[in-house]
């Protein structure tokens, strides 16, 4: 009986959500937030709730519907969810909750939705999904990046931090060949990008390649803050 309670609960909170608008009454979603909480460690019902979710991220429902369904695929999407997301991302209204679900999605699928997007954004919508392969650590993304280098500065800073985080040496290439280009907010976010990258090389056993950037951020031409924290990995770097 309490099953079947709770089962017309979360039908009618799904009901509600189809109307729902910003100023609504949250309470009536209330047994779907529950349902997010519950379905951890039940893969069917994981499953079934992130269909439910993701059927509701259609232009048919309303920003606020949507946004609602895309927090809480934060929690429960999976590959499956992807598709229904991506088309999100240049949504500037939506497009940082789709990414925020997107940046949790384990699996390619994930990537390559943030990879695509990239070349249909603007602005700090462009910025943000920027910053979401970077947080991925997407690898397939480096050349991707390393072409928008050469774009407007905000844009190219963003992807210099990407290819940072990414540290593979691929990033590091890309970076290196961009070092002292651009301008000043570009080279400062370049400097920046490769210590973080330097820093990743270095743990993930590519030491040679680690060092090799550290030594090149140690020249006078860079800023003194990168030229210190240079140093200073290096030594650590270094250290036998």
């Amino acid at each position: 009986m309490a099953q079947a309670s709770q089962s017309q609960g979360l039908d009618a909170a799904f009901e509600a959500l189809k109307a729902y608008k910003q100023g609504d009454d949250p309470g009536v979603l209330a047994p779907i937030d529950q349902a997010v909480r519950e379905v951890h460690g039940n893969p069917a019902a994981r499953t079934a709730l992130e269909q439910r979710l993701s059927a509701h991220l259609g232009a048919a429902f309303s920003p606020a519907t949507r946004a609602f369904a895309c927090r809480s695929l934060a929690i429960v999407g999976s590959a499956a969810s992807v598709h229904a997301l991506a088309a999100l991302l240049v949504d500037d209204d939506l497009s940082l909750l789709a990414r925020n679900a997107l940046e949790r999605i384990p699996g390619p699928e994930a990537d390559e939705a943030l990879r695509r997007a990239i070349g249909r954004a603007e602005g700090k919508t462009k910025l943000g999904i920027i910053h979401s392969v970077g947080v991925r650590r997407d690898a397939r993304s480096a050349a991707l990046l390393a072409k928008v280098l050469t774009s407007e500065p905000e844009s190219a800073a963003a992807a210099a931090k990407a290819l940072g985080e990414i540290g593979t040496s691929e990033s590091a290439r890309a970076l290196e060949a961009f070092r002292g280009k651009g301008s000043v907010e570009v080279r400062l976010a370049v400097a920046d990008a490769s210590l973080i990258c330097a820093e990743h090389l270095i743990a993930s056993g590519e030491r040679g390649q680690g060092v090799k950037l550290l030594e090149a951020l140690t020249h006078a031409s860079q800023p003194p803050h990168v030229r210190l924290a240079a140093n200073r990995a290096l030594s650590a770097a270094l250290r036998p």
